[in-house]
């Protein structure tokens, strides 16, 4: 009898060192997740700081490309106009003043006799060979700023991915600290074998986040 009681209080010993060292490292592990958590959060807000610069910079070329594209229809407008009255000299003097963007589409449109052939686009500004150098630039950051945002939302998953593993680990420090004051070895056994699970699983999932040092 009094073997099994000595067998029975080193199962309990052991089992409370057991508990002692998830503890720890368990603490080790909050420890860690929340500074990475935070310091992916700071990572979120620069990147979300520069995409909207970016945003904004996109916004600026729009609205610089539609200035300028209605400035193009209102000279072809005019040149129209010109051309319906039979004002030679007239439309000749609004061609030649077509902003130098807007003469490769023209000429190209020209060249597919509008007038007679019903294929032709309508206007010039249909015609592939229409840029305005802003509405490109504008494209290529538009998709400048959706990677940028992606990478900002990739950002807040990990600091949100280590929040949930801070309460995992925070989960096993309450499991390991309860531990002394349970009475029941098979209790107690259920308890130390379900933490180190819970905290080895954890440890092998945090292992596959990025991290960031400063």
């Amino acid at each position: 009898m009094e073997h099994h009681v000595d067998h029975s209080n080193k199962r309990h010993h052991l089992l409370e060192r057991i508990a002692t060292v998830l503890l720890a490292l368990a603490t080790v592990a909050t420890a860690w997740c929340a500074y990475q958590s935070t310091v992916w959060s700071s990572v979120q807000e620069y990147q979300l700081h520069d995409a909207d610069t970016v945003y904004l910079e996109v916004q600026a070329l729009r609205t610089l490309s539609m200035q300028k594209t209605t400035i193009d229809v209102l000279a072809f407008i005019n040149y129209l106009n010109a051309v319906a009255k039979d004002e030679d000299s007239l439309a000749s003097f609004y061609q030649k003043r077509f902003p130098v963007r807007m003469l490769p589409a023209f000429n190209a449109w020209v060249a597919l006799k509008p007038g007679t052939n019903p294929s032709a686009p309508l206007t010039p500004f249909l015609m592939k060979e229409y840029r305005v150098p802003e509405t490109l630039r504008a494209d290529s950051l538009q998709s400048e700023y959706k990677g940028m945002f992606k990478t900002a939302s990739e950002s807040n998953a990990h600091s949100e991915h280590y929040v949930l593993l801070t309460v995992i680990f925070a989960s096993v420090m309450f499991f390991g600290g309860i531990t002394s004051n349970i009475g029941s070895l098979s209790t107690k056994t259920s308890i130390v074998i379900g933490s180190t699970i819970l905290l080895l699983s954890a440890v092998a999932w945090m292992l596959t986040f990025p991290t960031v040092v400063r």
